[in-house]
């Protein structure tokens, strides 16, 4: 298998619930958002936005992170998406890069796009073992776009299964978008 350092997309979770207003507004920055299904750990968004980070949007490397796999862990019943870009967007744009989690114990610096996509242990990250915390906080490694990401820049959205793919077919056709739905349930947890 490829290194995820040479895969092509970028990746970001989100309910099922929110893909009807991501459809009409893009994804937007945490901070920009009222009345939306949040997903993420209470803990987590305190530490977040402690760092500014509720002004970007986040995205991962890969999909079935150590995020994706805890959300989906403490939400069995409720269906995700996968929202994907290139990464050649967010290097071209010069999104930023914190190439460990966000909140590990280091000093914590954001960096611009080449910089920070060099500074990620991308040996570590193939390794995939989330029983080890080095790993596991590579792993969690982010790509931040400084402004909503525009429903035109999405490459395709990923699904667990095809009744998901129905609704989310549904939600594009109401708003006329011709955006790509692929069912792949070996993304998802």
């Amino acid at each position: 298998m490829a290194s995820i350092r040479e895969q092509k997309l970028l990746y970001h979770l989100t309910s099922l619930n929110n893909v009807g207003s991501i459809l009409e507004s893009g994804l937007q920055p945490r901070s920009a958002l009222n009345g939306f299904h949040d997903v993420a750990d209470v803990e987590i968004l305190a530490g977040r936005a402690e760092h500014g980070l509720d002004d970007y949007v986040p995205f991962h490397w890969f999909s079935r992170n150590p995020f994706d796999g805890r959300v989906q862990t403490d939400r069995p019943d409720e269906d995700f998406v996968l929202l994907t870009v290139h990464r050649t967007l967010a290097m071209g744009r010069n999104w930023r890069v914190l190439p460990k989690h966000p909140l590990a114990r280091q000093e914590f610096r954001f960096y611009d796009y080449r910089e920070g996509f060099d500074l990620i242990d991308w040996g570590l990250m193939d390794n995939r073992e989330y029983n080890d915390a080095d790993c596991k906080s590579v792993c969690m490694a982010e790509c931040l776009s400084p402004k909503t990401v525009r429903v035109a820049d999405f490459f395709k959205i990923f699904v667990p299964t095809e009744q998901v793919q129905r609704r989310v077919l549904e939600e594009l056709a109401t708003r006329d978008l011709g955006i790509e739905v692929t069912v792949n349930r070996g993304m998802f947890c």
